[in-house]
């Protein structure tokens, strides 16, 4: 057997060995029975529907799919749209191995269903038919389906392992992000209304969009990949990752500036990459490599050009500590200012204080080189954070120094310094279709020895991020 072979047979049995799946016994599928009305009437000498659809359940419990099958398609020849047959054939289909019957059967069933449980039980088997088919994403979707219909709370995190289950079986995997964001400072304008130029004895007043426009932020960013190759100890993929931000000028912003509009500081990426992932023999911390080219679109025309290669690492420390770090390299081919390229380092330290939060220590360093005014500097970033276990919620705090040597507006070097405070709050309690909605706030001050470019920004919005 091969080890794709006993994948599959070990995801058959890790599903399957939930007993049934929807969690449907001969009494929920005759509540449900009663519920829909279904009934004939009292004193006939054939069953009723009831006293069939507990027979029929009855024998699947035994393990006689076969014949609860035969029950349900009689059943369903009285009433095509009969909900718990169509459930209790999907069931008996599934256990014969006829996944695309069960399939069918499942879907019809959630066509029709018009209660909760109906339609949590019939989303589920759909998830299990599919799956077993090697259809894992149509299988995920589905579960997204059950999870928004789940009874309860133990049952929700049942669904939530069983996608993340059929999430590494599935060689595509994505994901999505969206978020609105109201924001003071959509255009990086600067707080200060004068800017004083090196050699000339003038003041010049600031205006228009050199100062802060606000707005809405609106940002959906996704990313798709599929696993090329996997071996024992590694996996190669390729990967198409999209992200795009527009936003919506408030009338106070267009009162300071009327011809402007959102789209005009609209920012478009889209790439291409492949990754390798690679453990070491014996060991137990895999390398991550990683090439990626895509371009970069600010107010609806091309800006850039990138290629990026990066490698990191994370290593298990000891029980509640982890070290991660990697190298970035980086070059950017610029459509209206000079070109640049870019190496990166950052090691990021972590430690898990049990159920209470886990910290994080971050440390950075940058160097850009490039031929434009403004636009080579060095940077240095240091950084401290807190996640809380139980509620989900983090924060963190960064300070990060860029020194530019050549500057249009200092005989000088230019010296920036920018701190950023973030805080994210999962919203309790509130789920759709698996996403769930997460409060975030952004504070970033920069301070610099040339007034332009002294900035302030505050943000507050609501990202919905997948809950498993």
């Amino acid at each position: 057997m091969t080890r794709s072979d006993r994948t599959r047979q070990a995801g058959k049995g890790a599903l399957m060995a939930m007993g049934r799946l929807a969690g449907w016994t001969a009494a929920s599928l005759m509540a449900l029975t009663v519920a829909s009305g279904a009934a004939l009437a009292q004193g006939q000498t054939r069953l009723s529907p009831e006293a069939m659809m507990t027979l029929a359940a009855e024998t699947l419990d035994a393990g006689d799919a076969v014949g609860a099958s035969v029950l349900a398609d009689a059943l369903l020849q009285r009433d095509p749209e009969d909900v718990p047959a169509l459930i209790l054939r999907a069931e008996a289909a599934i256990a014969m191995g006829d996944f695309t019957s069960g399939q069918r059967a499942a879907q019809r069933a959630w066509a029709a269903a018009e209660v909760e449980p109906a339609r949590f039980a019939s989303a589920r088997l759909a998830a299990l038919a599919l799956s077993q088919q090697g259809a894992y994403t149509r299988a995920q979707f589905w579960l997204r389906r059950a999870r928004q219909h789940a009874p309860n709370e133990a049952t929700s995190r049942s669904v939530a392992e069983d996608y993340q289950f059929v999430r590494r079986q599935n060689p595509l995997s994505f994901r999505l992000d969206f978020s609105v964001s109201p924001t003071d400072n959509i255009n990086n304008g600067t707080t200060n209304d004068t800017i004083v130029l090196p050699g000339l004895p003038f003041v010049f007043a600031l205006s228009g969009d050199s100062k802060p426009l606000s707005g809405t932020e609106i940002t959906a960013g996704g990313k798709l990949r599929y696993r090329i190759r996997e071996g024992a100890r590694s996996v190669t993929y390729a990967e198409v990752e999209g992200f795009a931000r527009t936003y919506r000028l408030s009338s106070e912003a267009l009162d300071q500036q009327p011809d402007a509009e959102g789209s005009d500081y609209a920012e478009t990426q889209l790439s291409f990459g492949l990754g390798h992932i690679w453990l070491p023999e014996g060991g137990r911390d895999p390398w991550r490599f990683a090439i990626a080219h895509g371009r970069f679109w600010y107010g609806g025309d091309p800006w850039s050009d990138f290629t990026r290669l990066s490698v990191d690492r994370g290593v298990t420390l000891g029980p509640s500590d982890r070290l991660d770090f990697g190298l970035t390299l980086e070059r950017l081919d610029n459509v209206e200012v000079a070109d640049s390229e870019s190496a990166g380092l950052e090691a990021r330290w972590t430690h898990a204080f049990g159920e209470v939060g886990a910290l994080t220590l971050l440390v950075e360093a940058r160097k850009v080189t490039s031929d434009g005014l403004d636009r080579a500097y060095q940077s240095r970033a240091a950084g401290i954070g807190w996640s809380f276990s139980r509620i989900g919620a983090s924060i963190f705090y960064k300070v990060e120094e860029r020194d530019y040597e050549e500057t249009a507006y200092l005989f000088d070097t230019r010296t920036d310094t920018r701190r950023t405070l973030r805080l994210s709050v999962p919203v309790p309690a509130v789920e759709f279709y698996g996403f769930s909605p997460v409060f975030t706030a952004e504070r970033v001050i920069t301070d610099s020895n040339v007034t332009r470019f002294e900035t302030e920004t505050t943000g507050t919005g609501i990202t919905l991020r997948s809950a498993f």
